[in-house]
């Protein structure tokens, strides 16, 4: 024992607390932001569908179209340019029947094409033998059910024209696409021209001279396949591009960030950047890309126009009255297309000065009640 009778040098020592290195932090903070992030991801796929179910209430057409909208280009006048004419469109034409996060479209494209739409937005992959429509990763509906319609469709209503752009292919579809384009609509339904940058002579184009018919556009930015003398070329998703432009017998401009930011703020001004972008073109067509983009791939198309189609919706009415844009306004692409989007465009043509005489007050009273715009 120890003289002074005090504590043995033995007795144990207390334990130090063992400091953690940064890097020993750096890793729990991972795993907890990881897990926190996790968690959010797992309620996002959980909620999601709801929340896009909830929605449709509000995209989804609750009304059936008449002939003012089924033969609309019968009520307009033959000298009116079609590249002045304002015309609804469909963004992603092919995307129904999707998973939510995909889905752009409830209507397939003869119920489109029964509410008015005449340009489509047409994306082929070539998956084995067959060619599907397809928006990134899934795909969707066999494209021959496309142009079977179109061709039942030209032949019921000869009065009107389609604008068909071919905007993305997939795994090497181009040549299957026009083969099956020649075959089940045919090249005799197609404007010709003989260039396929001559947008000047789709500016000289009238109805009159396509009724009928189908003008056809292709992206070079997207392929090489040019085998077929009825193409024209489009501009690419492209805001300022003069390379492009120079080219371009369509114009149809898009940023992602734009498109992707909220619906006040892509109402308030981003449409009209994209206005004013072809304003510095102002020849060919032109596609007002009215849809939002779901940057973070969360809840998808339906939830994003859920949050647009009201503010939207105001935008194209408020065009009517509005000479200066009016004058730019072609193409409006929209999501979820329905009768009222569709008569919020084409009474724009009455506006225009594009309307017979003759059935004027018939067919705007029915635009006005599809768009719910009182009668003055």
């Amino acid at each position: 024992m120890p003289e002074d009778g005090g504590a043995s040098s033995e007795e144990p020592r207390k334990k130090q607390k063992k400091k953690l290195t940064r890097r020993e932090k750096g890793k729990i903070a991972l795993i907890v932001i990881g897990s926190f992030l996790g968690l959010i991801a797992l309620l996002a796929v959980i909620l999601a569908p709801i929340i896009v179910e909830g929605n449709k209430v509000i995209t989804r057409d609750g009304a059936e179209p008449n002939i003012y909208l089924t033969e609309w280009m019968n009520y307009i006048s033959d000298d009116a340019p079609v590249t002045d004419l304002a015309i609804p469109g469909s963004h992603d034409s092919g995307c129904f029947g999707m998973p939510w996060y995909a889905e752009t479209q409830d209507l397939n494209f003869a119920e489109q094409l029964e509410r008015g739409v005449r340009y489509f937005d047409i994306r082929v992959n070539k998956k084995g033998g067959d060619y599907v429509i397809f928006h990134g990763p899934v795909n969707g509906t066999d494209y021959v059910d496309l142009l079977y319609q179109i061709d039942e469709f030209m032949d019921a209503h000869p009065s009107e024209f389609l604008i068909l752009d071919f905007s993305h292919f997939k795994n090497g579809s181009e040549e299957g696409v026009f083969a099956l384009f020649d075959e089940i609509v045919g090249a005799e339904r197609v404007v010709n021209n003989t260039k396929m940058t001559d947008a000047a002579f789709l500016d000289s184009l009238t109805l009159g001279d396509v009724r009928g018919k189908c003008i056809v556009f292709i992206d070079p930015e997207e392929t090489d396949f040019y085998c077929r003398d009825y193409f024209f070329f489009k501009s690419g998703d492209i805001v300022g591009d003069d390379a492009q432009t120079e080219y371009a017998s369509l114009v149809s401009p898009y940023k992602k960030i734009w498109s992707g930011s909220t619906a006040k703020k892509f109402v308030g001004s981003i449409l009209d950047r994209y206005i004013d972008t072809f304003r510095g073109v102002n020849r060919g067509f032109f596609v007002l890309q009215c849809q939002l983009t779901d940057n973070a791939l969360v809840f998808g198309p339906r939830f994003r126009e859920g949050k647009l189609i009201e503010r939207a919706n105001a935008f194209v009415e408020a065009l009517y009255d509005d000479a200066d844009r009016l004058s730019y306004i072609n193409i409006v692409m929209r999501d979820f297309v329905t009768c009222e989007k569709c008569a919020l465009t084409v009474r724009l043509n009455i506006a225009k000065g594009y309307a017979s005489a003759d059935t004027l007050t018939e067919f705007s009273a029915s635009l006005n009640a599809f768009a719910g715009i009182a009668e003055e």
